[in-house]
């Protein structure tokens, strides 16, 4: 108790030292020792030597297991070596040897100022022979674990705290005791291994993961299920109907396209009696000239009548044929722009609105019920 007075009685005196020496010490060995740092406040150091006080008093009570928090809170709030040395020995006490050991590390690390009180000295020879007593103890865990090609994915865990990958393979320094390693990785099963390790010895921990069936067909369900991405060079869906248009009419009539057949063949009888009154025509001239040769002054003689009428009937016959022409080009021209449906111009349904066309010799017209 005493000590730890002594000592927070002495850090207000050895400040200015600290605050100058601190720099200077920390550039020439590479560390930030604790009086570099920034001091702390009044109330933080009241508080630091309460926590001290009553940290000491349970550890000289052998109550190690409560001390701990107290040292622990008070070195937080301010260092101190007789603090921080005896947080080492109630750690190494209560069995955890790697953590008390490595705060006892620190105390020897840290470097004495010139001068050191007998407070510090006495500290530092403590720390020292605790160190000495308890190294020997700690034990080695090798945890190899086998399945997973990538270790990174491997998860483990000490005694349900996370443990670095990079100690995998390798020997882990380790309480003596019962620990539990537990390991996992993405799509394996998990699994664990219960150890009992003596003082001092290094055991190899051998955890196999194996392929967890539920993680596979949970994954293969999905690849079904999933409908695969839709490439550049698929073509695109068809566009569906809205959700909102009307369902198509069944019973409505689709739409029928208009026969123009009698159009057609109106237009062919009117080019076919072109035709007839262009050769027509041609004959009547051939007769004229010969009549012309036979007759003076329009008048014939007997023998020539024949060669006469001849010439007058088929002079008849191409005026008709230009006439009937004309006519069919005209019906045609009308039923092709009056054209009825299919159905309509083969007579099914209502006889109404039928048109029919009809051409003859020198003659052509159309007819219908209405």
């Amino acid at each position: 108790m005493f000590e730890v007075a002594e000592q927070y009685g002495r850090a207000w005196s050895f400040q200015k030292v600290r605050r100058r020496a601190g720099p200077l010490l920390a550039l020439a060995l590479g560390v930030a020792p604790a009086w570099a740092q920034d001091s702390p406040s009044a109330e933080e150091t009241a508080a630091a030597r309460s926590l001290a006080h009553e940290g000491i008093r349970l550890a000289d009570a052998g109550l190690c297991e409560e001390a701990i928090d107290k040292l622990a809170r008070a070195e937080k709030l301010y260092h101190a070596p007789v603090v921080l040395g005896r947080l080492g020995e109630c750690l190494v006490s209560r069995g955890k040897l790697v953590e008390g050991t490595e705060t006892l590390r620190k105390v020897l690390r840290e470097p004495l100022p010139p001068n050191p009180p007998a407070v510090l000295l006495k500290a530092h020879e403590r720390a020292q022979s605790v160190l000495d007593k308890a190294k020997g103890r700690i034990g080695a865990l090798n945890i190899t674990v086998k399945g997973p090609s990538d270790a990174a994915s491997v998860v483990v865990s000490v005694d349900g705290d996370p443990m670095n990958v990079a100690l995998l393979e390798v020997d882990r320094p380790s309480d003596p005791g019962e620990h539990l390693i537990e390991a996992r990785a993405p799509g394996f099963s998990s699994a664990s291994a219960r150890v009992s390790l003596a003082p001092g010895a290094r055991q190899l921990v051998n955890i196999e993961l194996v392929p967890d069936p539920n993680a596979v067909a949970t994954a293969q369900t999905s690849s079904f299920a999933e409908p695969p991405p839709a490439s550049a060079s698929q073509p695109p869906a068809p566009a569906t109907t809205p959700p909102n248009a009307p369902a198509p009419d069944a019973s409505a009539p689709r739409p029928e396209t208009p026969n123009r057949v009698p159009a057609y063949v109106a237009w062919g009888v009117s080019g076919a009696l072109l035709g007839a009154g262009t050769v027509l025509g041609i004959m009547a001239l051939d007769r004229k000239g010969q009549l012309e040769d036979e007759c003076s002054g329009n008048v014939c003689p007997e023998s020539s009548r024949d060669h006469l009428d001849s010439a007058r009937g088929i002079g008849t016959a191409a005026t008709l044929s230009f006439i009937g022409a004309a006519a069919a080009l005209g019906v045609g021209t009308f039923l092709y722009f009056n054209a009825s449906s299919d159905s309509e111009s083969d007579g099914v349904g209502d006889s109404a609105g039928i048109t029919r066309a009809w051409v003859g010799l020198g003659s052509v017209g159309v007819s219908g019920a209405f």
